[in-house]
């Protein structure tokens, strides 16, 4: 057993050189190598099985806040669900007009927008499993989708220790990936840092909401749009932990926006994506208040 784990450690050394980021202009560091040790099987049997939405959205699409509301709700009844909210499409453009000016869109969102064919909002992914001829789900059929979601079957935990260092304006974030069961395909882990509590237009049906508060909105990611792999081909063993260390620097301005990140209103959230599939097999988030 110990020569495997000092095996594949000596390995993952070389997991930075090896992976290609596609970091859509935003600044972070990996800042240290991947670890890798035998898993906690305590730690395992008290892992959940967590459900992680994607909510694309904009200020100009008159129905988003239903949709918002209909999430609202969900999550309250179901404290397993991590929301993100990507501001794309034509939907999110700034305008001229005072309170619809600010750019809450993202590369990392428009490029996902893109990846799953998302049209006609509000729509979400739902653990980015393809339902019918596509990924992107109306509100009407969240509530069944998420009731058909196989709890029992957990491939994985993450766990996620924030810090923050408001004088460098810098997030470092440990993640943990514990994989329980076999997983075939190449995975990668994703962090995300996500907002809320903005206060800014927005349409609700026939009505303009010049103060309304937007929620878990995706700022900035900490690896890529996809994330990076854990090991050199992204295959990961069943019963090892893989630990490792992201830094993004939230003090510069992210692209598009010019709206500064209040990071006490700020959630760092990890999520481990099966490459094949595209399916996301396990999320964890940490508020960083």
């Amino acid at each position: 057993m110990k020569k495997i784990v000092l095996t594949l450690a000596a390995l993952l050394i070389i997991i930075i050189s090896c992976n290609k980021i596609d970091t859509s202009q935003e600044v972070f560091n990996i800042i240290s190598p991947v670890e890798v040790s035998p898993w906690d099987p305590e730690y395992a049997q008290t892992v959940v099985q967590k459900i992680y939405m994607e909510e694309f959205t904009g200020h100009f699409c008159k129905f988003c806040p239903e949709g918002a509301r209909e999430l609202k709700i969900l999550m309250d009844v179901d404290p397993t669900i991590v929301a993100t909210a990507i501001h794309s499409t034509s939907l999110a453009d700034p305008s001229s007009n005072i309170h619809f000016n600010k750019n809450y869109k993202t590369p990392m969102g428009d490029k996902i927008c893109d990846d799953f064919g998302i049209i006609g909002l509000p729509k979400a992914t739902i653990n980015r499993v393809k339902i019918a001829d596509g990924w992107g789900i109306a509100p009407s059929q969240w509530r069944s989708i998420i009731a058909s979601i196989d709890r029992n079957n957990v491939k994985a935990g993450i766990q996620l220790q924030c810090t923050v260092d408001e004088a460098k304006q810098e997030i470092e974030a440990k993640v943990a990936v514990t994989i329980i069961k076999e997983i075939p395909n190449p995975v990668q882990i994703c962090l995300i840092l996500q907002e809320d509590s903005i206060i800014s237009g927005q349409v609700d049906r026939e009505d303009y909401i010049l103060e309304y508060m937007h929620m878990h909105m995706l700022r900035a990611g900490f690896n890529g749009n996809y994330g990076t792999r854990l090991t050199p081909n992204g295959i990961v063993r069943e019963h090892f932990k893989y630990s490792t260390t992201f830094r993004l620097s939230y003090g510069n301005s992210f692209p598009y926006s010019q709206v500064p990140v209040v990071i006490k209103n700020c959630s760092v959230v990890a999520y481990l994506i099966d490459m094949e599939t595209k399916e996301v097999l396990q999320v964890e988030y940490v508020h960083l208040d």
